[in-house]
């Protein structure tokens, strides 16, 4: 009976405390903190899968399954039917994946861009004002557009255009005791307020064919308020010839810059004692007229008239004498018999 006795009573001891060589992840909690707070595998770096062989595919194409709708439908019903119950706080709070970030700086990007859209666009209302603009105006059926053609121009506000023309041109040019060459009026060509048909008449060796031309045209007079015009002072010269015709090459080209007109017909003063029988005829088809029109006025005619002592020295004079005297002609007048219309009728100076 005593050794059974104490034979169970060793028995509970030994049960009783623990077997110090057990593994200590095994003991019980205790005061002391005999065991560890954590368990000593997790504390080792996860072991990596071993490398494929060189030249061997990075994944096994047996491994995939065969697509299967049929499956794919079951298990979407499978999953609804199973799904725990959501926390619609947690799912209303959640970021939707839809809804694209919104930066702080935002508002300023969106600012900066609205301020590049409106400039552009009134560059571009700018743009088509200016183009607008620069064509043709009333009063003086302005021309201008593109850089500037002449450092002056007729304006919608300074009255009648041909008239405008005269007064600025007829002031550049003066005789050598410093007083204006001719007075240049200009209007439509009109005489008498009759309409003007031109009828241009070829010399025999030109065919003898006579030219009817109607158009927009204008009409300018040079009188030098001498009799018939002639000009008082002075005397006729070569010189001064070429001088009235550059004159009259500068109304053209102004005209046909700034004016809807098609042709220019610029009556010259006579010698001292005889009719007014010159007259020089432009028209803007032309290829000299033509060409001269699309270039600055600077670069056909100089910006510094010349004298009449200075005309023939003057860097535009052989291009005045080019363009001007295959345009001269005589000219003289005669009414239609049928309708309320005047005749002018040009016929080619001797030699020309």
């Amino acid at each position: 009976m005593s050794d059974e006795h104490d034979t169970t009573a060793g028995d509970r001891a030994a049960a009783r405390e623990p077997d110090v060589r057990a593994d200590p992840r095994t003991r019980p909690p205790d005061p002391a903190g005999t065991r560890p707070m954590h368990d000593p595998d997790s504390l080792l770096p996860p072991a990596r899968a071993p490398r494929p062989a060189p030249g061997a595919p990075l994944w096994d194409p047996s491994a995939v399954a065969p697509h299967d709708p049929d499956a794919d439908a079951a298990a979407d019903v499978a999953d609804e039917d199973e799904a725990p119950e959501r926390d619609d706080a947690r799912v209303a709070a959640a970021p939707s994946l839809s809804e694209p970030a919104v930066s702080r700086y935002s508002p300023r990007f969106q600012f900066a861009l609205g301020a590049l859209l409106a400039i552009g666009a009134a560059a571009i209302v700018l743009l088509v004002a200016v183009i607008v603009g620069g064509g043709r105006t009333s009063g003086s059926s302005r021309l201008a557009t593109g850089p500037a053609w002449s450092a002056w121009h007729p304006t919608a506000s300074g009255g009648d255009g041909p008239t405008q023309i005269a007064d600025h041109v007829g002031r550049e040019y003066r005789l050598p005791d410093g007083r204006q060459l001719v007075a240049v009026t200009g209007g439509p060509l009109e005489i008498a307020g009759l309409p003007v048909t031109i009828a241009l008449r070829e010399t025999p060796a030109q065919g003898g064919d006579i030219k009817l031309i109607d158009g927009n045209g204008v009409l300018f007079r040079m009188c030098g308020l001498g009799d018939k015009c002639a000009i008082s002072s002075g005397r006729a010269s070569t010189q001064r010839h070429l001088l009235l015709r550059r004159e009259a090459l500068e109304l053209a080209l102004y005209s046909f810059r700034y004016l809807a007109v098609d042709e220019a017909v610029v009556f010259l003063p006579p010698k001292k004692g005889e009719d007014p029988t010159q007259a020089v005829f432009f028209r803007r088809a032309d290829t000299d007229l033509r060409n001269a029109v699309a270039k600055p006025l600077d670069a056909t005619l100089v910006g510094r008239t010349p004298s009449v002592s200075s005309v023939t020295r003057s860097p535009d004079a052989q291009l005045v004498q080019t363009i001007t005297t295959s345009k001269l002609f005589s000219f003289s007048f005669t009414q239609a018999n049928q309708d309320a219309r005047a005749f002018l009728v040009l016929d080619p100076l001797p030699g020309n």
